[in-house]
């Protein structure tokens, strides 16, 4: 739309915007998935099937307004988008709904945009990097360039699942995630920041637990970006074990007016979240976290990566059978926090994990709080990769933690940790991931999301997958119904029946 001054005679006449010809939804430079020619010429991988819709997305209306004095200055600017037409459109149908409105060079541009794949495939192509990596979705491009050189301003309108707006704000906005950044839709994490809003948090209570957030992410599955169940299943069920977990609030995403999928609201592991969920101090917090980024320190200065090492180190370089190395190890670690996150992680097979996809905080002086005491505590991320399904339903996951993490081997050799970590593992398998309460969610997942999904999917792949939804649904059912028999095996087979039945560990 065209400039205007504002003529209260002649205001503006907004109609559903939906029948207007699609624009940044018909591009195909937004991922190398749409390269087909070049995929199978330089990689064993199929494409994705990703296609432009044929169809006219939905769309709604956004509107800039700036205030301007007698000399032409700008003295404000405010963003809105209207959602005309929408009543019992599957798109938004009883889930949250948000609205990122950036200038499209922001997003678009082939040198500056930061959702294509832009110059830096250029390069890519003149280097011939694309034939050294054999996943196309990991070809280097714009997406996946990091750091506040690829931040970009915008606003952030959010509306409840009532279509109430709840959140109007100015932002800034980065593409989020590892390889996930490849694939269609994408992750965006939204800054607030001072120098966008005046405000350093977003000032609305978004996951209605006393805190405002100064990062949120709106998280498009990752690697399981067609279904996004996986990381929502595992988060929303495992919320009261002994490491921190995210919230999900189902979202459509509609990026300059024009619908971009369904993706989730989620918390972002930071000092902020920290200090919120465990009340210490922001300044007081190391965090460790390796999956995306190359820098494994996340909060903290460069010598607190020190006593990390250090804890590691100490647990792999010493017998643990010795009750004193033991007890240092308890010293050094939330041993209730470290058994619960690796029985869980084993439970649900996830296959991306343990040699990256983790993270840790601890505090860096005991500050006398329940928390506060410099013991490492873990968090959850990022199980969408493996994690529960019917491929991985056999997996001996307990032996490939042995295998792949030393710490986790050492500490296992101890016959204490050994007892807890079964108890736990199998506590974790009857009661929190239990055929009745995963049915459960997963009715109450199919129910409210299968609709929003059908329309993502036709967005991104001209198909709504509706099969492809039923069985997905039907292994989820299946790996948890099974699992627990899984997971015993292979407790005996990697503890002994002997052993167990002395320890009083019962199937």
């Amino acid at each position: 739309m065209e400039d205007l001054v504002f003529d209260r005679e002649h205001p503006l006449y907004i109609e559903d915007a939906t029948k207007h010809p699609n624009v940044y939804s018909a591009r195909t430079d937004t991922s190398t998935g749409f390269l087909t020619d070049l995929i199978h010429q330089y990689t064993p991988w199929d494409p994705t099937g990703y296609t432009v819709p044929a169809y006219s997305v939905d769309k709604c209306t956004v509107i800039r307004a700036s205030l301007f004095d007698s000399a032409g200055n700008c003295l404000d600017s405010i963003t809105g988008s209207y959602f005309i037409g929408f009543q019992g459109k599957n798109v938004c149908q009883n889930i949250y709904t948000a609205s990122i409105v950036t200038p499209p060079k922001n997003l678009f541009d082939h040198d500056i945009g930061i959702y294509v794949t832009g110059s830096t495939f250029d390069l890519t192509l003149e280097e011939n990097l694309h034939k050294e990596i054999t996943h196309w979705y990991l070809w280097p491009s714009n997406y996946f360039n990091r750091g506040i050189d690829w931040e970009r301003g915008a606003y952030i309108t959010l509306f409840d699942n009532h279509q109430t707006p709840i959140m109007s704000q100015k932002c800034g906005i980065r593409i989020k995630g590892g390889g996930s950044r490849g694939l269609l839709p994408k992750s965006i994490l939204c800054y607030a920041r001072t120098e966008y809003s005046g405000h350093d948090t977003f000032e609305t209570d978004i996951f209605k637990d006393n805190a405002f957030p100064n990062k949120i992410i709106l998280f498009s599955g990752g690697n399981d970006n067609i279904f996004k169940a996986k990381d929502y299943l595992v988060n929303t069920l495992a919320h009261d074990l002994h490491f921190a977990t995210m919230q999900f609030i189902p979202c459509a995403l509609f990026l300059d007016g024009e619908y971009w999928g369904m993706h989730y609201i989620t918390e972002n592991y930071s000092a902020e979240y920290i200090h919120n969920h465990y009340q210490v101090a922001r300044d007081n917090i190391i965090m460790i976290k390796n999956g995306s980024a190359p820098d494994i320190l996340a909060e903290g200065m460069e010598d607190d990566l020190q006593l990390y090492k250090e804890m590691v180190d100490f647990i792999c370089e010493h017998d643990m059978t010795n009750g004193d190395n033991y007890n240092q190890a308890c010293d050094f670690i939330d041993i209730d926090s470290y058994i619960d996150y690796y029985a869980t992680q084993i439970y649900i097979a996830n296959s991306d994990w343990p040699h990256h996809n983790f993270a840790l905080w601890r505090t860096k002086t005991n500050d006398g709080s329940l928390y506060g005491d410099t013991k490492w505590r873990w968090m959850l991320f990022d199980v969408n990769y493996g994690g529960p399904g019917s491929e991985t339903l056999p997996m001996d996951s307990l032996s490939n933690a042995l295998e792949l993490d030393p710490a986790f081997s050492s500490l296992y050799q101890n016959e204490e940790f050994r007892h807890k970590f079964a108890e736990r593992l199998l506590y974790i398998g009857r009661e929190v991931f239990s055929p009745e309460k995963c049915n459960l969610f997963i009715d109450q997942y199919t129910q409210t999301l299968k609709a929003p999904l059908s329309a993502s999917n036709k967005r991104f792949y001209m198909d709504e997958k509706s099969d492809e939804f039923e069985q997905y649904v039907t292994d989820m059912r299946t790996f948890f119904a099974e699992r627990y028999d899984v997971v015993w095996d292979f407790l005996v087979e990697n503890m002994g029946e002997e052993w167990l039945a002395q320890n009083g560990i019962q199937k």
